[in-house]
């Protein structure tokens, strides 16, 4: 298995567990105000995956750089693996295992934001597209979209670090 794909279905799984261990601890029920920190729990898992999976093509491909084209290209297509499994998973969460959890989210931001003097415009737009972004469309755009342009971002990005920081040894001869 190509490790791209590998850590793609890796990150992917380990973004569902993140989501439901956040379900599990109520993160999406009574504890709406901490899932605005937990949210970030996908993203962070992505970058990790990516950080390993091109540690290990360093390894693997026996060079002492890696360019930052080559590194993008790895991360968009691990990082559209993991949004694609990502996505599937989100649909048949708000569809099936917590369909209550974007009323309760809306209702308590929309309620947040009254608190905080925003005009009825600004919510009902809010509203609009925190919906919109639940739908099939939105979902997409969201996860497969951008998950795989930071992706490929990042990874350029990291693979100029890792590159900075690899060693090559001293030329005896």
């Amino acid at each position: 298995m190509k490790p791209e794909l590998k850590y793609g279905l890796l990150a992917g799984a380990a973004m569902i567990a993140w989501t439901l261990l956040e379900y599990a601890a109520g993160v999406h029920h009574t504890r709406l105000a901490l899932g605005n920190y937990t949210a970030w729990g996908p993203e962070v898992i992505l970058l990790l995956m990516l950080w390993r999976l091109l540690r290990l093509k360093f390894a693997t491909l026996n060079r002492y750089w890696l360019p930052a084209w080559e590194a993008g290209w790895y991360g968009a297509t691990a990082s559209l693996v993991a949004g694609l499994v990502f996505y599937i998973f989100l649909n048949v969460y708000v569809a099936r295992i917590n369909p209550e959890w974007p009323d309760l989210h809306l209702e308590w931001r929309v309620a947040q934001m009254r608190a905080g003097g925003e005009s009825e415009q600004t919510i009902r737009l809010f509203v609009r597209n925190f919906r919109w972004s639940l739908g099939p469309v939105g979902l997409a755009v969201f996860t497969v979209g951008l998950f795989t342009l930071l992706g490929g971002t990042v990874s350029a990005i990291l693979s100029l670090w890792l590159n900075l920081r690899h060693k090559e040894p001293p030329d005896v001869g």
